[in-house]
């Protein structure tokens, strides 16, 4: 899952009683913020596991309407990644119209996700 920026978050330890999922937003984004991944390894990713769930390197978080920072990886090594499971990255959700949000459209966090690789091995099956 792609990283976020918030306003707010939730205790790491949580002690009490919290809404599921754990991983649900309950705030707006906060802007100007970036994500720096460096010296990662992702290594045997296929489009579907054993099992046949869905599987990708990388995902959005579907709570995340607002704002979904630029992801830079720097050494970044990809090792028998096929291309089909590299990422997954949705469509805004119909439910994101707000008016009180977005202004009466849906919100577009999906549609200006932006990873940038600097550095970057592909390596064994693609």
């Amino acid at each position: 899952m792609l990283f976020g920026g918030n306003h707010k978050n939730k205790d790491f330890h949580i002690l009490s009683t919290s809404g599921l999922p754990h991983y649900k937003i309950k705030s707006y984004g906060a802007w100007a913020a970036e994500a720096w991944i460096e010296r990662v390894t992702f290594k045997n990713f296929r489009n579907e596991t054993t099992c046949g769930a869905r599987q990708r390197v990388f995902g959005v978080n579907k709570y995340a309407s607002d704002y979904i920072p630029m992801q830079k990886f720097n050494y970044a090594k990809f090792s028998n990644v096929t291309e089909d499971a590299f990422a997954y990255i949705m469509d805004p959700l119909p439910e994101w119209e707000n008016i009180d949000d977005c202004i009466g459209f849906p919100c577009t966090a999906p549609s200006n996700v932006v990873l940038r690789f600097l550095n970057t091995m592909f390596e064994g099956q693609n």
